[in-house]
């Protein structure tokens, strides 16, 4: 029989009645009672709980009992779609900020350049971000989290704390990809956090570099050391590359014919491939044709199948020019000023040069070429400066 709230009140207790279509009551008590459901699915009887009564009115029993008839009908087994349902549900309140954060890192640490990014994210995450986000479950995480992790170290630490927010906004988009969190990106700087924090004022940070005018004295000296340490410098300085694209470059990317050494996008900061032009310089010291070994890596490190270490040519200059004040990366800077200084090069010449991607849109749409003929008299004219105190 159909039930209704009248019929429901003289039922008998403990006995077990049909409002159809597989639905039923039974009444424990006159003020409680189990809506069940009971079905047959390959060939099995089944029936599962769906509700107590009073709380789940008739009306939405009915309407749970057609959700069950409807996964049966398109071959769903409605305890099963139960038990899973479930462990979605367990498996989401255990989820923590600090597991999607390994998931994350795991999932994108091949596209980083450096293998050691992938441990300096993770460390940063755990000594500022783990200790209040794990606090309750992933899909939980709200904006006053973010911002009680933020707040301690956004004045004192300006740099730490912009470097947590946006590593936290990055695996928080990841969680939102991937279904575990559903609304905005509470960690997003434009959409959340900038409405609670001001950015903090950040100065550029530039990287002490030699003076031009020192720089013939200094190559000269480095050039009566013979380490493949040295080596990799003296080809950084002629190049005016960064560390990383020297000490992992490989023979297959040096065309000795055009004089040409291409640095695949993978390895660049810009994530596009880059044309260097080799002076007679940097041909000669890489002892082209005849003396280049047969190792994966051009500059090999103390294993030979494995390439020198990035911080090599930085400990060499620590070492024995401490008194200088200039690090590695700043040859870069070196050869901006002398350029600027010595000679009438375009501007935008030099940038390519240095790898560097034309600073707005527009000029990048409109400006189509590389300049790279004109690098190769630019990079000649900087390979003589560079070994002009060197006797012929």
């Amino acid at each position: 029989m159909r039930l209704n709230n009248f019929k429901i009140k003289s039922l008998p207790l403990n006995k077990k009645f049909s409002d159809g279509l597989g639905l039923n009551l039974t009444l424990k008590t006159r003020n409680y009672g189990k809506w069940t459901y009971r079905y047959t699915f390959d060939g099995k009887a089944k029936e599962m709980a769906i509700g107590s009564y009073p709380e789940l009115s008739i009306v939405d029993a009915r309407n749970l009992a057609l959700e069950k008839r409807t996964l049966k009908t398109n071959g769903i087994d409605p305890i099963e779609e139960k038990h899973i349902l479930k462990k979605q549900e367990q498996d989401k309140a255990k989820r923590r900020f600090s597991t999607v954060a390994k998931d994350y890192i795991d999932d994108v640490k091949s596209n980083w350049k450096n293998p050691k990014h992938a441990q300096q994210w993770y460390n940063t995450l755990k000594d500022y971000a783990f200790p209040v986000l794990d606090e309750v479950p992933f899909h939980k995480i709200t904006t006053e989290h973010i911002r009680r992790v933020l707040k301690p170290i956004w004045d004192e630490k300006t740099e730490t704390a912009t470097r947590v927010q946006q590593r936290v906004s990055r695996v928080m988009g990841y969680g939102i990809s991937l279904e575990y969190y559903v609304g905005s990106n509470v960690a997003d700087w434009k959409t959340s956090i900038s409405y609670i924090f001001k950015r903090p004022y950040k100065s550029q940070k530039h990287f002490p570099s030699l003076h031009y005018k020192k720089l013939p004295d200094f190559y000269t000296e480095l050039s009566k050391i013979e380490t493949t340490t040295t080596r990799a410098l003296r080809f950084l300085i002629l190049t005016v590359a960064r560390t990383s694209e020297v000490t992992l470059l490989q023979s297959d990317e040096l065309d000795f014919e055009q004089n040409i050494w291409t640095i695949p996008e993978a390895r660049m900061k810009a994530k596009k491939e880059h044309k260097v032009p080799l002076s007679y310089e940097a041909i000669k010291l890489l002892g082209i044709p005849h003396n280049l070994h047969n190792y994966k890596y051009v500059f090999t490190g103390n294993n030979p199948d494995q390439h020198l270490s990035n911080n090599a040519m930085g400990k060499f200059v620590r070492d024995n020019y401490r008194h200088m004040k200039f690090t590695v990366h700043g040859f870069r800077s070196t050869f901006r000023v002398w350029a600027a200084e010595t000679g009438n090069y375009d501007q935008n010449m030099v940038e390519f040069a240095l790898a560097h991607q034309l600073p707005s849109r527009s000029q990048s749409a409109y400006f189509r070429s590389d300049l790279f003929e004109k690098r190769k008299l630019l990079m000649d004219d900087w390979a003589g400066f560079v070994t002009s105190k060197i006797k012929k």
